[in-house]
Parts: C-alpha cells; sequence; structure tokens
C-alpha cells in the first residue's frame, strides 16, 4: 500500500499534457487506486496552489483545480489520513533528525513521511533528495513503477 506524494496525485490535476513517463504514472495510479492513500498536508498543498492561483487572477485554472480536488475528496474520502497528535510529534522528530543530516527538506514532506510511517505505507513521490533522510520506504516512479 502506498502513500502518493503531492508531487505525484498532482500527475491527475488539469494541465496541457504529460509527456510519456507521466502518462504511464497516472494510469499505474487509476489502476491501483483501492491501494493509494493520500495526506491532509497533501490536500493543503493544493488548497495553497489553487489559493495562489486565485490570487494571481487565474481564475478559470483555479476552479479547475478546485474541480479536480472536490473529486479526489470524494474518491479518496476514506483514505485521506489526518495529521494526529502522535504522528505530528513523529513528523517533528524525523524532520529535525533529517535536518541535522543536512537535508533541506521541508516540514510538509517531514509530515507526509510520518503519516506514512504510522500507517505502514511506502511514499510515491518524485522528491528522492527529501524523503531518503526520513528513514521511511519511498519509491520515485520516475526510476521505474513499483509492481501492483
Amino acid at each position: 500500500m502506498f502513500l502518493l506524494d503531492t508531487n505525484i496525485i498532482s500527475l491527475l490535476a488539469p494541465k496541457p499534457r504529460h509527456g510519456a513517463i507521466e502518462g504511464d504514472i497516472a494510469t499505474w495510479i487509476m489502476q491501483l487506486s483501492d491501494d493509494l492513500y493520500l495526506s491532509v498536508i497533501t490536500v493543503a498543498e493544493i488548497e495553497a496552489g489553487i489559493a495562489r492561483l486565485h490570487r494571481a487572477g487565474a481564475s478559470k485554472r483555479a476552479s479547475a483545480f478546485q474541480a479536480w480536488l472536490d473529486g479526489i475528496f470524494h474518491y479518496y474520502a476514506a483514505r485521506i489520513h489526518e495529521l494526529d497528535l502522535e504522528t505530528a510529534k513523529l513528523a517533528g522528530r524525523i524532520y529535525d533528525r533529517a535536518i541535522g543530516k543536512g537535508s533541506n527538506a521541508s516540514f510538509p514532506d517531514a509530515a507526509i513521511a510520518a503519516t506514512a510511517q504510522m500507517h505502514h505505507l511506502t511514499v510515491i513521490t518524485r522528491n528522492s533528495a527529501h524523503f531518503i533522510h526520513f528513514e521511511v520506504p519511498f519509491i520515485n516512479p520516475y526510476d521505474g513503477l513499483p509492481a501492483r
């Protein structure tokens, strides 16, 4: 079972076009969707992007992204993990440990990693450089998609 990082679920968002690898990843997501989870941190990151579009005056694009996100809420409703107290405490610890190792990872990345660890999930991310310091299983699908 897998936890999708924001940069992976976003491949399904409204965009002009994807390359071949992005298409393969999007197909993989659709095929394995019942085994895929999200973090509320991903929701926050996407909402921030939509707000940024509104602020920049790109209301049409913002509306398209909001409609897409509403569909994600509906489809993943029971598979969006919240950031509870124990997960937040773990996120703080692994974030500090990663920073101590020289990582420039963000706290949202740490919160996603902690969520995966608490729920025994493997993170699917393009951001290997950050997740390697969190000591949580992760796969970069651009290096190869996980087996079904």
